[in-house]
């Protein structure tokens, strides 16, 4: 069950900012591109979770899913959409070399958050204690309006797009509370990938945004383990700073 909702997460985020990026002219690197819709699809996910709240429907995963496939399989389906459906391009070029290094970052520090948070057998602080109460409410209720019965302390009136996105998650999980470690975990460290793609069009010069994000990644203080929306916040910041630099190729971004 870990690996499904594991690899539910990819499909949710890239699958939603394969529809969002559409909309605009898209980097030329294929490893720039899938990295970043995955960035804008988590971006998606959240507002698509508040919309369905506000609308009193359920926050069900599968509303999520059949969201997430509708406009790539429609690409697949048709025979237009199937010619512009993008094709993978790996060659060894300096661009990509450098993509594979931060990967490589990517992958070291997810499995330094990851193995770290579960040397312990409980959460850190009364933080994850409360994120994973309300996450464990979502994936039951699931609705973030908060119960008269209960007190969530970061949900109402806090925004409840860090509980939610725990709370989908958790919906194809047994645990709660691996959801929470690994999916923290993983934030933080896509947060640095997508720093990488952000610093290479902030600098124009990708040695330079290597460089940046190695320093980021080796800060001890960057987010260290603890689970609170801090994490999810610079994830979101990251890619929202990315789509403004990249304003300067394509005005519809």
């Amino acid at each position: 069950m870990s690996l499904l909702t594991a690899a539910l997460f990819f499909v949710y985020t890239w699958g939603l900012g394969f529809a969002l990026t559409r909309l605009v002219k898209e980097s030329e690197s294929f490893l720039e591109r899938n990295a970043m819709r995955v960035g804008f699809g988590l971006s998606a996910f959240i507002v698509l979770g508040i919309i369905l709240n506000a609308l009193h429907m359920p926050i069900d995963y599968r509303i999520f899913l059949v969201a997430s496939v509708a406009v790539p399989l429609y690409y697949l389906a048709f025979k237009k959409g199937y010619r512009n459906f993008p094709r993978p391009s790996l060659k060894l070029t300096v661009s990509n070399l450098n993509v594979f290094a931060v990967l490589i970052v990517f992958l070291f520090s997810l499995f330094m958050y990851e193995s770290g948070a579960f040397r312990y057998p409980y959460l850190e602080d009364d933080d994850p204690w409360g994120h994973a109460s309300a996450a464990k409410y979502v994936s039951v209720e699931k609705t973030t309006y908060d119960s008269p019965y209960l007190n969530f302390q970061y949900m109402d009136p806090y925004p409840p797009g860090y509980d939610m996105t725990f709370g989908i998650l958790a919906q194809t999980s047994s645990s709660v509370y691996w959801v929470l470690k690994f999916f923290n975990a993983l934030l933080i460290s896509l947060s640095i990938l997508f720093f990488y793609f952000f610093a290479k069009e902030f600098t124009a010069s990708r040695g330079k945004a290597l460089f940046a994000t190695f320093v980021l990644a080796s800060v001890p203080a960057y987010l260290s383990h603890f689970i609170w929306a801090p994490a999810l916040a610079m994830a979101l910041f990251f890619q929202a700073m990315y789509a403004f630099e990249m304003v300067k190729r394509d005005r519809r971004w």
